[in-house]
This record gives structure tokens, C-alpha cells and sequence, in this order.
């Protein structure tokens, strides 16, 4: 019988022993280290004094910036000890969006940004604190995420412009299904709370079309050969009276229809100065019927007013608050502006103030005070 000494068993528990308590201490390091960093502000709040606004002081100020969301962490969302501490340790990368385009603030207070750059849309709650990344089927990244629209239920409608497809994923039970397939690019999609149905983008077939919420396909409009035929439209936007908002990019025009499909009116035209269109992208419509339109070329948001003329625009090119570099996606929740601005790899959030007794004394060609 052989006995061994007791050193012998105990030094390599004691080494072990030993990198544990190491590690913890590491551990609590650094969660002290943490625990003394602030955490975000609320998504809707600045924090700031002194934020841009447009127009430029002496006018009453019409629109004010709020913050610019590029990571969770921007939206107020934390990442739980285990996280941060392991990207301390590993040198891991944030949450970063990537080439933001679509974007949408929903009921429930979660913003999400469709993200062709990533593959995937991002939802960020900041209510609850959760963050995740939306995702195609069986975990593949989407090929071209593009618009996005809230309908009914809980119900996130993305456009998959590469796929040919439209996805509709239940936000309560996080489940992600085909809605239309075999589409001609969709890009653009907005829901019309008015009739229930939701207005889809198809552009290589320059027409949009009408469907319910049981994906059944109603009716099309705008491809007829006609002065009223859409040439590769992209984003749909709707209003409180359901009106169907259209961008028409390579006619420079903003095209507004019925419920139904007729046409009621229609603005633009080509050009690189201030109430001209270069390359229309986004479109959104405030409480207030103004239409804002951003421009890519312009690195700018144009506003109008309901017949379509120009008022006034804010950004210029740039990357601090307030700039753009190519703006695309638009979406407006009650007084807040949501701006994708795609290659500066953020969501830009402003705030329409209204038109107060002030500003409505002062003319509108006094206030086109965007920079170039």
C-alpha cells in the first residue's frame, strides 16, 4: 500500500482555489469600477442645456435636436455586469449599428432600426432595459432589411429589398414569419391605421401595393404608363386622414394618394438648392400635416407644408449633433423626429415644438436657414 502526501493532493486544489479567488477579486474590481459609471438617460431626453435648433436664433425655434443613438447604450439601455466585464477582459465590440435605414418608435416606446449594413434590425427598449437583435429565419442575417411598419398586435412588418420578401415578426413573442414572398424589391412600407392595410414599395415594378393584414393583396397603383406613373419608388408614408405618402425618387417628385390609390396632388423637382429635391429618401408627416422629406445629396431634412411647399430645412454635412452624411429613414411618433443617418452609423432624435404665435410672424423665406 502506497500512501501519498497530503502536500502532493493539495497543491493543485490550492492553485485552483488560488485562480479562483483571483479571478473573483478581478470580478469585483472591476463591478466597483462599473458600478461608479452613470447610466444613460431616457431615450426621448437630451440632458444638454444647449442643443442645436432650427431656424437659428433671433427665429423662434421650430425643431430642436435630442440626442443621436449609435449603440444601446445611447437609448439608455445598460449591459449587465457579465457583459461589460467580459468586454473589459476581451476587448469585444459594442452594440454598434452598422448603415442604418429604416427606423420606427412604436407604441410601446422601443425603437427599431432596420440595419442593411448588419443584416438585422435592432430593438431597443429602453422602458425595460432589453435589447436584441431581430434576425431572418433560422438565425441568418437578413440580406437587405429596409423599411419597417407597426400594425396591429404587436405586429413589426420588415422589408427584405434583396429577398424579394416581407417578414412579420410578433414583438410579444419574438417570432419572425414570412408575410409576402415573391415581392419586386419592396423597400418602402408604411401601415394606414384608417383602413387597416398596409401600403408596400415595389420598385423594380414601380408600383405600391395595397394588402391587408392577412397578406392578401387588394389592390396596385402607380405603374400604369401615364403622367401618374411612379419611376422606382422607395418610401411610404401615411397620415392621420390616410393618405399615402410616396417618394419618387428619378422623377424628383413627392407623390400623395387616396386610400384607394388616386392621386390628390404632387411637389418637387430637381435640383441641389434649398427646397429642391437631389435624392429624396425618407418621408414622414408631423401632427401638424407638415411633410419632411430627407435628402441624401442635401444632407438635410426639407419640411413642407400640405400643398407642398417648401418651408424651411434643418442639418447640414457634417458628423456633430445635428449633421448629416446621406440621411435616409424618416419616422415621426407624436412630436419626435426619428432620422437614420446612415454613414455617420446613427439615429438622429429631434423634437417638432410647434408653431407658436412667434413663429408663425415670421416669414418663411427668412427662416431657410440650413447650412451647406
Amino acid at each position: 500500500m502506497h500512501c501519498h502526501a497530503p502536500a502532493r493532493i493539495g497543491a493543485p486544489r490550492t492553485r485552483i482555489l488560488a485562480r479562483r479567488l483571483s479571478l473573483a477579486a478581478l470580478l469585483l474590481a472591476l463591478a466597483l469600477a462599473l458600478a461608479g459609471c452613470a447610466g444613460p438617460l431616457p431615450l426621448l431626453k437630451s440632458g444638454r442645456e444647449s442643443v442645436p435648433q432650427w431656424p437659428e436664433p433671433p427665429f423662434a425655434a421650430r425643431i430642436q435636436w435630442v440626442k443621436s443613438v449609435g449603440t444601446p447604450e445611447d437609448a439608455g439601455i445598460g449591459k449587465s455586469f457579465w457583459k461589460r466585464a467580459l468586454e473589459l477582459v476581451t476587448g469585444a465590440d459594442v452594440r454598434q449599428i452598422v448603415k442604418p435605414y429604416g427606423v420606427l418608435y412604436d407604441d410601446e416606446g422601443r425603437l427599431l432600426i432596420a440595419d442593411p449594413g448588419a443584416g438585422v434590425v435592432h430593438l431597443m427598449d429602453s422602458k425595460n432595459g432589453r435589447y436584441l437583435r431581430i434576425t431572418a429565419e433560422n438565425g441568418a442575417p437578413f440580406l437587405s432589411p429596409i423599411g419597417l411598419a407597426e400594425g396591429a398586435g404587436n405586429q413589426l412588418y420588415i422589408t427584405d429589398s434583396a429577398a424579394n420578401t416581407v417578414y412579420r415578426y410578433d414583438l410579444v413573442n419574438q417570432l419572425l414569419t414570412p408575410f409576402l414572398r415573391d415581392m419586386e424589391r419592396p423597400t418602402g412600407i408604411a401601415y394606414n391605421k384608417v383602413n387597416k392595410m398596409l401600403y408596400i414599395s415595389e420598385t423594380t415594378a414601380g408600383r405600391i401595393t395595397a394588402v391587408d393584414e392577412t397578406g392578401s393583396v387588394k389592390f396596385s397603383f402607380g405603374y400604369l404608363p401615364g403622367p401618374d406613373q411612379l419611376n422606382l419608388p422607395t418610401d411610404v408614408a401615411t397620415d392621420a386622414k390616410g393618405q399615402v405618402y410616396v417618394v419618387d425618387p428619378l422623377n424628383y417628385r413627392i407623390r400623395i394618394f387616396t386610400p384607394e390609390g388616386v392621386q390628390v396632388t404632387e411637389f418637387g423637382e430637381m435640383g441641389d438648392t434649398r427646397g429642391e429635391l437631389n435624392k429624396p429618401k425618407g418621408i414622414a408627416v408631423d401632427p401638424d400635416g407638415h411633410i419632411y422629406v430627407s435628402d441624401a445629396l442635401h444632407d438635410a431634412v426639407q419640411i413642407f407644408d400640405d400643398e407642398g411647399q417648401f418651408l424651411f430645412s434643418f442639418g447640414r454635412t457634417g458628423s456633430e449633433d445635428g449633421a448629416f452624411w446621406m440621411p435616409s429613414g424618416l419616422y415621426i411618433r407624436d412630436r419626435y423626429i426619428f432620422v437614420s443617418d446612415s454613414f455617420n452609423q446613427r439615429v438622429q432624435i429631434f423634437r417638432y415644438l410647434g408653431e407658436g404665435e412667434e413663429a408663425k410672424r415670421v416669414p418663411n423665406n427668412q427662416i431657410q436657414t440650413t447650412q451647406r
